[in-house]
């Protein structure tokens, strides 16, 4: 069994307790830490605007986030993959 802790993210006024894994409370601190940034921005950049839809405009912006990542992880794949194969190809064209 991995050894596990309790942490309490804060939000706003809201106290999530939660358990996680020891090992990955930095992580938890990381996204707590971007969610506060990315909500002082909207609310300093959007004004008069509900609690909710600042929320919303929150995941939002940190999913794209993660798709854009995710995007790039599957090109640093592919490349990998090519990578070898270019080689190939070169070795094939220098020896016409």
């Amino acid at each position: 069994m991995e050894d596990k802790q309790k942490i309490n993210i804060r939000f706003g006024s809201w106290d999530l307790p939660m358990t996680v894994l020891r090992k990955d409370e930095h992580i938890y601190r990381n996204a707590e830490a971007l969610m506060k940034e990315r909500y002082a921005f909207y609310t300093r950049n959007y004004k008069g605007l509900a609690t909710e839809r600042y929320m919303i405009m929150c995941m939002l912006d940190i999913a794209v986030r993660l798709e854009h990542t995710k995007e790039r992880a599957g090109n640093a794949e592919l490349f990998e993959k090519l990578v070898p194969l270019a080689d190939e190809v070169e070795k094939l064209l220098e020896n016409r």
